[in-house]
This record gives C-alpha cells, structure tokens and sequence, in this order.
C-alpha cells in the first residue's frame, strides 16, 4: 500500500509539471522576443529587397524565413507563458513596439509578391509559397498569442487589426505569387 501511494504521488506530480510551464514568462521577456524579431525583419526585408532572381539571394530569404519563423514560435511560447497584461499600458506598449515591424513585414511580402516572376526564373516558387504559408502561420499565432493576454477589449482589437493586416497581406503574397501576379 505504501509503495501504491508513493506511485500516485509521483505520478500526480508528474501529470501537475507537464500541464504547467517550468518558466514563467514576462513582460521583458515578451518584449525581448519582439526585439528579435524586429532584428529578423530587418534582415530578412533587406534580402527580400535585394533579391534579383538568384539562387543565392533565394537561399538567404529562406535562411531569413526559416529564423523568424523559429523567433515568432519561440516569442508565442513565452507569451502563452505569460499571465494577462496588469494594465492597459503593457499591452499598448507591446503593440507599439510591434507597429514598426508590422510595417517591414507588410512592406517585405509586398516586395516578395512584385518579385514573383523572379522565383519562377530560378523554380523557386513553390519554395516561396511553403516559407510564406509557415510564416504566416507562425507571425498570425504570435499576435493571438498577444491578444489572448489582453484584457482591455479595445486594446484587443488594435492586436485583431494586427492578425488583420499580417493574414490578409500573407494571403495577398500567396496568391499573387500562384497567380504570378
């Protein structure tokens, strides 16, 4: 009987540290996570930019991609982490530090976009349309990770315009580089 109630103890504790975070995340933390990310943007927007049709310049916007998608994963895991925002200041802070990387990001997808015909010369497209659907997806979750944290409803819908912009400017990339726009 005692060896059953050292067992179940164990087994309690186990199940209890698996549904609960071993670090808790916070507001420096959460704001870290958009500092890199913000980085990220920047380079990945120079690539985009300076992209003219070659493998190499392909490879770094991938490269890119593949990194802030990671940032953008990481940065979600540590707001889910996190408890609500204590005040309507934290979260109007993180917005605006958000605000000038949403405008790299738009700006980027929209260069990606005119740039089609250049990852079809080099068969790259179908490479492009794979980074941008699993960015999108990972830069959407990162923001209703942000809003979920939120308490204030009308700060929660200056971070639904954020998902807003982000997922309608992913779908406006994706289908203007299918269409080969």
């Amino acid at each position: 009987m005692v060896q059953f109630a050292t067992v179940f103890t164990l087994s309690s504790l186990f199940v209890l540290s698996i549904g609960t975070p071993l670090i808790k995340r916070d507001m420096a933390t959460i704001q870290a996570d958009i500092t890199n990310i913000s980085s990220l943007l920047v380079t990945w927007d120079n690539d985009v930019n300076a992209f003219s049709g070659t493998t190499d310049g392909a490879n770094a916007i991938h490269a890119d991609t593949v990194a802030l998608e990671s940032a953008f994963q990481t940065a979600t895991t540590d707001t889910q982490a996190t408890t609500n925002f204590t005040t309507d200041m934290n979260a109007l802070l993180v917005l605006g530090q958000m605000e000038n990387s949403s405008t790299i990001l738009v700006g980027g997808l929209t260069q990606i976009a005119e740039k089609s015909a250049n990852f079809t010369s080099i068969n790259g497209t179908t490479t492009i349309l794979a980074d941008l659907s699993s960015l999108g997806a990972a830069a959407t979750g990162f923001i209703a990770a942000i809003s979920d944290i939120i308490t204030d409803p009308e700060v929660v819908a200056q971070a639904t315009q954020f998902e807003t912009t982000w997922s309608a400017a992913f779908g406006d990339a994706i289908s203007d580089i299918q269409t080969g726009l």
